[in-house]
């Protein structure tokens, strides 16, 4: 895979939540439940591949880190779009109908779901940011540590504009700069070995 096509497939995800996340509204009403819903929709089939991104990385690194990193990825994709079916879509969808009495329990238990793909999400950033500094070094940090205040930052950020978009977009920059650490360390380690 290039470098260029590595970039993309890690970064992208983020960045698309981040924009769609722009229109997040501050908070679920009658006249905000339509977009509500459907923006949380149309967000399914995106985060989870944030969780993608992790695995991606790590898999440089050889096959126990990728299946560690996937694990996690699997985490964050199952429990963090319950929580966006739960709260986001199934929350849009009672208000609409008239029972907005009824999200409080359905956002406790969604909070509870998200929180342990939040985990999933941190514990993916440090396995990748752990692998991509076992392929490339010290010059897989930067991105490591991005992407780990990102993740940290998704739990009370979700996507919600401001801390959301600053999570993110530190996903998305952190997850750049790794996968460009390790495809930089792969393209050096092909050159090394080929005789002048």
């Amino acid at each position: 895979m290039s470098r260029r096509t590595l970039v993309l497939l890690v970064a992208l995800p983020a960045v698309a939540c981040a924009f769609v996340g722009l229109t997040h509204p501050g908070h679920l009403t009658a006249a905000s439940a339509e977009h509500w819903r459907n923006m949380h929709l149309i967000l399914i089939p995106i985060f989870p591949l944030i969780g993608l991104a992790r695995w991606l990385i790590a898999r440089k690194a050889g096959v126990w880190w990728a299946r560690i990193a996937a694990l996690f990825g699997y985490g964050f994709a199952i429990f963090y779009t319950a929580l966006d079916i739960l709260a986001g879509v199934a929350g849009g969808a009672l208000v609409l109908a008239g029972h907005s009495d009824v999200t409080g329990s359905v956002f406790a238990i969604a909070r509870a779901l998200g929180s342990i793909g939040v985990v999933s999400l941190v514990a993916g950033c440090v396995v990748a940011g752990a692998a991509a500094f076992r392929v490339a070094g010290v010059v897989a940090l930067p991105g490591a540590i991005l992407a780990s205040v990102g993740a940290i930052l998704v739990q009370q950020g979700h996507i919600y504009p401001g801390l959301g978009t600053v999570a993110m977009v530190l996903l998305a920059a952190g997850f750049a700069l790794m996968a460009v650490a390790v495809t930089r360390s792969a393209v050096r380690s092909s050159a090394v070995a080929q005789p002048a």
